[in-house]
């Protein structure tokens, strides 16, 4: 979507005339260019489907759906359920499933009840397709988020807004009351921290509020884990060799058939409005509080708060699939999987254990030959 800039005349007069709210101040710093006008639902086209009351969570036993009004759109959890106690002892996730699942129990020592809504500045991600695509940045104190979310101040934006920052998780919040599952505990990325190769940081505090979520993307060289301390989640998770057509992005292979006006991606409501009969291979998880959900690496995923929600989520390199992602990377981005492959030969005896089933020396032999 192009975004027109507009003179000072044409600005609406409500909005001149209307006290800015620090969410209002964060939008105009992520997309300088959009009126605030063109962040709310169009009051004309306003329908249940955009309404936060049109969605709708059950929890039946093991039958946990989301209905949305609009089409009669239903959505049934049908991803297994694992005990995190089958992985106490497995400290380099070596056993974790290959297709995403649920696992329970890891949260039972964590205070899911804790309030965090402090004075910390935290960055937003979110917001329709102008913002997302925008380089902006907008920070809110917590406390101005939470009134976002409470005051209805959220409902009439068609995209709503959501945290999305590392930093608060620095606080005593995460450090006193908050611990890695043992099985999530050994990043083999970690040696890259900070690099060119992995600039952000890889744990971020996610809040949002009903209706707004996290466009489909995937993670092609890391597994995630999120682990949701309050709320409730949709999820739709579609594996790595899916037709690309059904995670609805405007692709083109041809730039005259590009059409300026179009979304780039869909928000997160969107996509679940508007995806269709899914594949059978597609996993659906509804997540509640003390749940955390896991998904491997290269899994395209999709994740809309259906109640307002705080989650922590974190991505990671597993070890046991070095055998898959360096031979790939190395064929992608030489320089990355070499620059990654000298910082793991640091490490010692146990990571060239993992290096030599990747056959990577037999790699890059047959790389310098090619040159």
């Amino acid at each position: 979507m192009t975004v027109a800039q507009h003179s000072t005349d044409s600005v609406p007069a409500c909005e001149k005339n209307r006290k800015h709210s620090a969410i209002d101040r964060a939008k105009k710093s992520i997309a300088p260019q959009a009126e605030l006008n063109d962040w709310l639902s169009d009051s004309s086209a306003v329908s249940s489907a955009v309404a936060s009351d049109s969605i709708h969570v059950c929890h039946g036993g093991d039958d946990n759906t989301v209905t949305f009004d609009d089409g009669g759109l239903v959505y049934r959890d049908n991803v297994t359920r694992i005990p995190g106690c089958s992985f106490t002892h497995d400290v380099h996730g070596d056993c974790l499933p290959h297709v995403p699942a649920v696992l329970t129990g890891l949260l039972e020592d964590c205070d899911t009840s804790t309030t965090i809504f402090k004075t910390t500045r935290v960055l937003l991600d979110g917001g329709p397709s102008f913002a997302r695509m925008s380089m902006g940045q907008g920070k809110v104190t917590l406390e101005e988020y939470k009134h976002y979310c409470d005051s209805g101040e959220a409902d009439n934006d068609v995209a709503p807004l959501y945290v999305f920052d590392p930093d608060v998780l620095k606080s005593t919040f995460a450090s006193d009351e908050f611990h890695v599952p043992e099985c999530f505990s050994n990043d083999v990325m970690a040696c890259i921290d900070g690099t060119e190769y992995r600039p952000l940081p890889p744990a971020w505090l996610l809040v949002g509020v009903k209706r707004s979520g996290t466009p489909i993307h995937d993670h092609p060289l890391t597994v995630a884990w999120n682990a949701l301390l309050v709320g409730c989640k949709l999820w739709c998770c579609l594996p790595p060799d899916v037709d690309e057509s059904l995670l609805l992005l405007n692709l083109y292979d041809d730039e005259e058939d590009e059409d300026e006006d179009a979304d780039f991606d869909l928000s997160a409501l969107e996509w679940f409005r508007q995806c269709g009969k899914l594949p059978e291979s597609a996993k659906i998880i509804v997540q509640r509080p003390g749940e955390v959900v896991y998904l491997p690496a290269g899994w395209f995923h999709v994740v809309l708060n259906v109640e307002t929600s705080t989650a922590i989520s974190v991505s990671l390199a597993l070890r046991r699939d070095l055998p898959v992602v360096l031979p790939l990377l190395m064929e992608s981005d030489e320089d990355f999987a070499t620059f990654w492959i000298d910082r793991l030969r640091l490490h010692g005896a146990d990571m060239e254990g993992a290096l030599a089933h990747c056959c990577i020396d037999t790699l890059m032999m047959k790389k310098t030959q090619k040159k």
